[in-house]
């Protein structure tokens, strides 16, 4: 039965990348429809892998490492396409947006928070297993991160900001009580 989980993960993933490569390949700005739908199916899945994290069933144990494993490659489509179209492949034009714009800062920080806990599943990198408890801020920083997208933030970006908070307390409540009650 668990298998069926995973194979109902996958299609997902699978969904999510028909999807988006039917609406890219039918719009007229690509690099503009890049950006929005790696970003946003990047956000899905972290919050998908950090959901099930959460709630912890036996059947769903492997749906946050599946879903952090597509988290990672919406994040680094996300990334290249920003580096290779918009930056030009240039460095110094993408460490200058890094250090000067906040929008980018934050999507730098949370790209590299996502790939070192990707690294971290790995057998080779047990050392640096303990990044993993930064997967609530990732997503904290990474909801920021649409949030400063628009112009105007509407609905969907203060509702990713909210939920991406919500996961944060749930998840640090222990800590924020013993911080709190400690004095």
């Amino acid at each position: 039965m668990y298998k069926y989980f995973n194979f109902f993960a996958f299609i997902f993933f699978l969904a999510s990348l028909i999807y988006s490569f039917y609406n890219i390949v039918r719009s007229f700005d690509f690099v503009k429809e890049i950006y929005f739908y790696t970003g946003i199916f990047a956000l899905i899945f972290l919050n998908l892998s950090l959901f099930f994290s959460l709630i912890k069933f036996k059947s769903t144990r492997n749906y946050p490492k599946f879903f952090g494993f597509f988290a990672t490659f919406w994040s680094m489509s996300h990334f290249l396409n920003y580096f290779i179209f918009d930056r030009n492949a240039q460095f110094s034009r993408l460490f200058n947006d890094i250090l000067y714009h906040f929008l980018e800062t934050t999507g730098f920080i949370a790209l590299i928070i996502i790939f070192l806990m990707f690294l971290s599943s790995f057998n080779c990198f047990k050392k640096i297993r303990k990044i993993r408890k930064l997967g609530y801020l990732c997503l904290v920083i990474s909801s920021y991160h649409y949030f400063l997208s628009p112009k105007i933030p509407m609905f969907w970006e203060w509702s990713a900001l909210i939920i991406a908070i919500i996961y944060f307390i749930l998840r640090y409540i222990k800590n924020l009580r013993f911080c709190f009650y400690q004095n």
